[in-house]
């Protein structure tokens, strides 16, 4: 019989072996996400989307995991349970042993997968996943509840929530630890070995939590439907609406920071630790979700967001003007503005959502309905949104429907403040609903405002019924309620508004798996020209201009490609324009663009486009006559739908290649090119396709990364020669570009008009090469 300290002693020894191994299995489901993400970007582009559909995945096999693990802990005895999920560890770490001596990685899927020319992007991104990592992600999802049952199980008299707090503190752990420690010091196959490994360890953990269960007896099952009678249906729904809004503030502002800045691992880390640390806050202890400190702070957030929406390029000058980097002060306004907005969404749409726990007993049912609301709005951010909205508005909708959602919740609970506050609420309430649209000046009629103001606050003090438990309510608490509601519609009116400012004067606009664009009409103020230039996000990527005055305008390579321009210098010098006879040229362009290259062309010459995004090329080639680059060359013109370095791969593997005398990098992703056009294999391919004397020119301008240490790098490790071209704008025609040049021989880059305006870069900052395994872009920022 053991004494009373090894009794109490038994209760410890188990918390740590449960919350080590849910702790092991969190960090590695965590850790799989960016590593696997960052693997397969290449394949698509670099685009955005590749991480939100990648985040779609893991939300929707998390799901899959909490039901399999509320149907194991429901329908078996804890025997039988750690029996299966024993099993199921157990074939997932021989089949990675067996694909680690097969394809030498356990879980990076192989070449097989690729391909040149994307159909449905999305379908075949998860298809990917799910045949890399399905199974072993699935065995991982299921950790947290399942081991969290088991523990309730086996030690009835300890809170197994705490377990879920743990849970979340290792993914954080996981997230936190690529951008900073995994990323910088491996490659990724090293990175996916050293997974293989730990999941060992994980498995060992298993087996030594299942070990107790062996005694105990059987649970009796409990339908999914059945939740504790203190459980209304409107409290069950609120478990997947509320974690539903705060999974679409996760993807809406992963989208919105990638689409403006770049796809990088810690953008994509960023946005998801900030929404698990708001799960390990919530689900720690009530103390950490105070209404009277994150409601306020969500409404200070949406106000801020908008100072920054239009205000921001002032504050980045302000900043500029003391001293700090431009960059730096417009990155971190834009990253720290979402930021604070997202967390402090997350943290009301989590806290109410516990506020409305049920008993232990539905435990597994209440973590069911968190992962099927998780998965609800990953699947309307990756799937539904870009078919109801034309425009990239999902975090901002996300916004209006977490403050929508707050205010039912408080109208719901007869103990919130709506129901008893202070003689101020109303009347700051309306101050913040009004505030936003007086300060910014944007054209809604005070007219509406009043009449929505007058129409939801009769509605709400006329509506109010008396309750016999607490009594009449007075009228204070219904003008509060109603103020909350008017507060609700002003900013869905607001955010209305500000994208239809964003679109009015928008002649085209697509959006697809590779994101927004649109075509934006402008005019002289004395009517001499008008101009159309195509937007991605807030960035421009090509301008063309239309006049009867100036007719030449129409013919002249505006914007980064103009006569002083890097890429101006190379068109203007290159020998063979010099030569007599003018002897055409082969000249090769990633990126289609608004086709403002194929403005260099003369006759004879042969320009080849490749782009992989379907809806640029739509728009360079339309019928309606947006841009006019293409028909109007006097060269050759072809374009090759898909991603180029795929494309230049099945050229070469069939014994044609290009044998360009120029090729041209201008491929963009919001505004930073893929980093996989950067890396070492991919300058190497380069050069496959140049002639012995051509140059390979990369288009570099950017607002926040410094790209020149990545060429120069490369150059230094292919013994190039190379040297870089910045041009100021001059005027709304020849803007601000950086252009690098890089070639075999001095050839051309030795001609005097050329080599006068190339910079080595001595000073340029010393990074690691760039591979097709390693890459870093964070560290490059300005």
């Amino acid at each position: 019989m053991s004494s009373p300290s090894e009794r109490r002693a038994q209760p410890v020894a188990a918390t740590v072996r449960y919350a080590a191994t849910i702790f092991m299995g969190a960090f590695l489901l965590f850790e799989i996400e960016p590593m696997i993400a960052k693997d397969i970007l290449p394949w698509f582009g670099g685009s955005p989307a590749v991480w939100t559909t990648c985040l779609l995945f893991f939300q929707v096999m998390l799901l899959a995991g909490y039901l399999y693990a509320h149907l194991l802990g429901t329908r078996l005895t804890p025997a039988r349970q750690a029996l299966a999920h024993l099993g199921l560890v157990g074939a997932c770490a021989a089949a990675m042993a067996a694909l680690a001596i097969w394809s030498r990685s356990p879980i990076l899927p192989g070449a097989g997968w690729v391909s040149a020319r994307v159909q449905l992007p999305l379908v075949r991104i998860l298809l990917v996943l799910a045949a890399s990592i399905g199974l072993p992600y699935f065995s991982l999802s299921a950790t947290a509840p399942l081991l969290q049952s088991w523990f309730a199980a086996a030690n009835r008299d300890s809170s197994p929530y705490r377990l879920y707090a743990v849970s979340n503190f290792g993914s954080l752990l996981g997230l936190i630890a690529y951008p900073f420690a995994v990323e910088p010091a491996l490659g990724l196959r090293a990175q996916s070995d050293l997974w293989f490994v730990l999941y060992l360890a994980f498995a060992v953990g298993i087996a030594l939590c299942a070990l107790p269960l062996r005694a105990l007896e059987t649970v009796p099952p409990r339908p999914i439907g059945q939740a504790a009678a203190s459980s209304s249906r409107g409290a069950m729904a609120l478990w997947i609406v509320l974690p539903a809004c705060a999974s679409l503030l996760l993807y809406g502002a992963t989208g919105q920071m990638t689409q403006d800045l770049a796809p990088i691992a810690f953008l994509w880390i960023l946005p998801l630790a900030l929404y698990l640390i708001s799960f390990i806050l919530c689900f720690d202890s009530d103390r950490w979700y105070r209404r009277e400190i994150f409601q306020p702070l969500l409404a200070a957030s949406i106000l801020a967001n908008l100072i920054v929406v239009f205000f921001g390029a002032r504050i980045a000058a302000g900043a500029a003007a003391i001293g700090l980097s431009p960059a730096v002060a417009t990155v971190t306004l834009e990253i720290g503005n979402i930021s604070v907005l997202m967390f402090s969404g997350c943290m009301v749409c989590h806290g109410e959502t516990v506020r409305l726990r049920p008993h232990e007993r539905d435990l597994t049912v209440f973590y069911l309905m968190l992962a099927a609301g998780g998965a609800v709005g990953g699947i309307f951010a990756v799937v539904l949104a870009p078919l109801v909205f034309r425009e990239y508005v999902d975090f901002r909708f996300a916004i209006w429907a977490c403050l929508l959602l707050m205010t039912i919740a408080l109208i719901r609970d007869r103990a919130s403040w709506l129901y008893k506050p202070a003689r101020w609420t109303a009347p700051a309430v309306l101050a913040a609903a009004t505030l936003p649209p007086v300060l910014i000046g944007i054209g809604v009629r005070a007219g509406i405002y009043a009449a929505v103001t007058l129409g939801i606050i009769a509605a709400a003090v006329f509506g109010t019924r008396r309750n016999d438990r607490i009594g009449p309510q007075p009228p204070s608490a219904a003008l509060a309620r109603g103020s909350m509601l008017i507060a609700v519609a002003a900013v869905g009116i607001l955010y209305a508004q500000l994208t239809a400012l964003a679109t009015r004067n928008a002649l085209w606009l697509s959006r697809n798996f590779y994101g927004v664009l649109r075509v934006i009409e402008e005019q002289a103020p004395d009517h001499r020209w008008v101009s159309h230039k195509l937007m991605n996000g807030q960035v421009e990527h090509g301008k063309q201009f239309f006049s009867s005055v100036y007719p030449q305008l129409r013919y002249y390579p505006t914007g980064y490609w103009g006569t002083y321009s890097g890429i101006g210098l190379v068109m203007l010098n290159i020998p063979q324009r010099s030569r007599t006879g003018n002897s055409p040229m082969r000249i090769g362009v990633v990126g289609l663009g608004v086709g403002a290259m194929a403005a260099w062309g003369r006759p004879g010459d042969y320009i080849c486009f490749y782009e992989l995004n379907p809806a640029v090329i739509d728009v360079a080639t339309s019928a309606r006559g947006y841009f006019t680059y293409l028909s109007d060359s006097s060269a050759r013109i072809k374009i090759i739908p898909g991603d180029a370095r795929l494309s230049m791969k099945r050229e070469l593997a069939d014994g044609h290649p290009q044998r360009f005398d120029v090729l041209v990098i201008d491929a963009f992703t919001g505004d930073v090119i893929p980093t996989h056009l950067l890396t070492r294999e991919a300058m190497r391919l380069y050069l496959r396709e140049l002639k012995p004397d051509g140059v390979l020119a990369v288009h570099i301008s950017n607002l926040n990364f410094d790209l020149r240490p990545v060429l120069a790098e490369n150059a230094r490790v292919l013994k190039l020669h190379y040297g870089f071209v910045h041009a100021d704008e001059r005027d709304m025609v020849n803007w601000s570009s950086d252009w690098g040049l890089l070639a075999r021989n001095d050839e051309v880059l030795g001609q005097p008009a050329i080599a006068a305006h190339l910079d080595s870069g001595p000073h340029l900052r010393r990074i690691k090469p760039w591979t097709d395994d390693y890459s870093n872009l964070f560290e490059l920022l300005k």
